[in-house]
């Protein structure tokens, strides 16, 4: 079977993530564990995503969206409490 390069497909659990920001990026650190070793939890894979901030807002949007969550809401601030809002 001669398979392309580019349809490689990894598939892992999710267990940890954190992020840093550079310049006007946003570098998403995701930990995954293969699911083929998940009995060996010691076996750590870090991916690297850097993405823009519209990008990571598209992101944090569409999970929202496919898991039927909602934003949270932010809170009015002590002057729009003030004036009622």
């Amino acid at each position: 079977m001669n398979r392309d390069p580019q349809d490689r497909h990894d598939y892992g659990i999710l267990v940890g993530w954190s992020h840093s920001s550079f310049a006007d990026k946003l570098d998403l650190k995701l930990q995954t564990v293969q699911s083929t070793r998940q009995l060996k939890g010691d076996e750590v894979d870090n991916h690297h995503i850097v993405m823009t901030a519209s990008q990571a807002v598209l992101l944090a949007n569409y999970l929202f969206q496919i898991t039927g969550q909602t934003p949270p809401s932010k809170k009015p601030g002590r002057l729009a409490r003030l004036l009622g809002g």
